[in-house]
């Protein structure tokens, strides 16, 4: 899951772009972000089609990787979000609940 999100922001920024990926904690969520300063994508495609399986911005994309992540997120008990803007770049927020330990 990481790897998809990691490998999706280095597609949409290019030579010059920047990603960051950072974990903290918060009350009992562990989360995860991976924010990239890339091409983003528009509010329509983020609403309507962006967690479809084979629904993709890529030329060569299948649309199957952010269908996958959601879906073994969700499995674990999780979140995700995105936030997204054309030509500013994308932010992708992965919460899951903290294992106490015991």
């Amino acid at each position: 899951m990481v790897t998809n999100l990691v490998l999706n922001a280095r597609d949409a920024v290019g030579r010059d772009g920047m990603i960051h990926v950072r974990t903290h904690s918060q009350g009992q969520r562990v989360l995860l972000s991976v924010v990239d300063n890339g091409c983003g994508m528009s509010d329509t495609f983020v609403k309507q089609s962006l967690f479809r399986p084979f629904q993709s911005t890529k030329k060569k994309g299948l649309g199957i990787g952010l269908f996958q992540c959601r879906a073994i997120v969700q499995a674990h008990g999780g979140g995700i979000h995105v936030e997204s803007e054309v030509g500013k770049g994308t932010t992708f927020l992965v919460s899951f609940p903290a294992k106490d330990g015991s």
